[in-house]
């Protein structure tokens, strides 16, 4: 019998860990989109007075790129006429350079030159989706300047516009890539996934061997699963709202202010890039599950309580005097 628990208890874990990690592979992880919305949390958790100081550090960069007559890569690559015309320009000098004329600025005429003709600016136009916006930054710096937008969207904006919008996918290393390759894998593996749980469930009916044991099993999965999916988000509201999420020491370190690193805000922006992977779906599902195991267990305790009242014994009737 002790043997008999023991297998049940088993399977029953296998298939909570089995159902809740098909739920979160089911959602794929936007990496780009998690690190904008990571920084925007980071800037959101951050005392006043370190948003105020990064909120004027990025003014004064919006300065710098709105000035001067400096053409960027993303205008060479996306104005062919502009590449051909550096290009004329380049055969220029080295006709001039012949001839031994004097050439002003000569130094970064040289270096622009040996980029263009040795194709090192074609590969970098390759390249330009993963360099930064800095037009919508620059955009993002009118807006701001002319009080369309407050600060926190002037931060996000900035920050979302100078993170490559277009990556090859989560970087392959570490944690993340072992996160990403795993993901992969149960999602290109799906048909042996459903077939490893519908094993699981028979061998649990196979040991339970009673219908109406097995479907209180179920609800106890259900309710198990749904504590495993929602326990770590309960835990981190949980903890912002007893201990308190800080990222002023990220936030001042990122931007130069003085800062240092602490224990706690390392925490924190882990705590909120695991409290980024919870979607819309995975908490309703998570609090489906949960209802559907208290349901269960409520019609459990109901059916028990009225098996009990139907075994008990009638009262005896009280015996007739005999006059």
């Amino acid at each position: 019998m002790g043997l008999r628990s023991f297998a049940i208890s088993i399977i029953k874990s296998l298939i909570v860990l089995a159902v809740a990690t098909l739920i979160f592979s089911s959602v794929t992880l936007d990496f780009p989109g998690l690190i904008k919305n990571v920084f925007g949390d980071i800037f959101a958790y951050a005392s006043p007075e370190a948003q105020k100081q990064t909120v004027e550090k990025l003014a004064e960069a919006c300065s710098s790129i709105g000035q001067g007559n400096t053409v960027s890569i993303s205008q060479v690559c996306t104005n062919k006429s502009l590449l051909d015309s550096m290009k004329e320009n380049c055969r220029n000098y080295r006709e001039l350079k012949r001839r031994g004329a004097g050439i002003e600025n000569e130094e970064q005429v040289r270096e622009t030159c040996s980029q263009v003709e040795s194709g090192g600016l074609e590969k970098a136009c390759s390249q330009s989706s993963l360099l930064p916006d800095f037009s919508g930054i620059g955009a993002s710096c009118r807006d701001y300047k002319s009080g369309k937008i407050d600060d926190r969207e002037f931060f996000f904006s900035v920050i979302g516009r100078a993170i490559p919008s277009q990556q090859t996918g989560m970087p392959q290393i570490g944690i993340l890539g072992e996160y990403n390759r795993a993901v992969n894998y149960l999602n290109s593996n799906k048909v042996i996934y459903f077939v490893a749980l519908l094993a699981l469930l028979a061998a649990l009916y196979l040991l339970i061997m009673d219908i109406r044991l097995f479907i209180a099993t179920l609800a106890q999965i259900s309710f198990s699963i749904g504590l495993f999916i929602m326990l770590p988000y309960f835990a981190i509201l949980a903890y912002d709202k007893f201990v308190g999420i800080d990222t002023t020491p990220i936030l001042g370190s990122m931007f130069g202010l003085g800062a240092a690193f602490e224990p706690k805000a390392i925490i924190s922006v882990v705590l909120l890039m695991f409290l980024r992977t919870y979607t819309t779906f995975i908490i309703i599902t998570g609090f489906m599950f949960l209802a559907v195991g208290i349901f269960g267990k409520v019609y459990s305790l109901i059916l028990r309580g009225k098996g009990k009242s139907a075994e008990l014994p009638e009262a005896p009737k009280p015996k007739k005097k005999k006059s």
